[in-house]
């Protein structure tokens, strides 16, 4: 996925990982987002490397500007 931030402009390469998490991100919390996050993996892979996929997706987007926190 490719994301365009005018404000600071530059095309963001989304990972899967990414592109999921910035789907999730409706105005919920960054644990009521992991939470979902968890849910739609479940099973998929353990606990450890999913917090780990979500902490750098999280920070891809921070870091980009794709999202903030309140």
């Amino acid at each position: 996925m490719l994301a365009y931030t005018p404000r600071k402009p530059a095309i963001h390469y989304l990972n899967p990982v990414a592109w999921v998490v910035v789907e999730l991100c409706d105005g919920s919390s960054g644990s009521q987002i992991f939470a979902s996050f968890k849910e739609l993996n479940k099973g998929r892979i353990g606990e450890p490397e999913l917090q780990e996929a979500f902490e750098s997706a999280m920070a891809q987007l921070l870091d980009g500007e794709l999202v903030t926190t309140a």
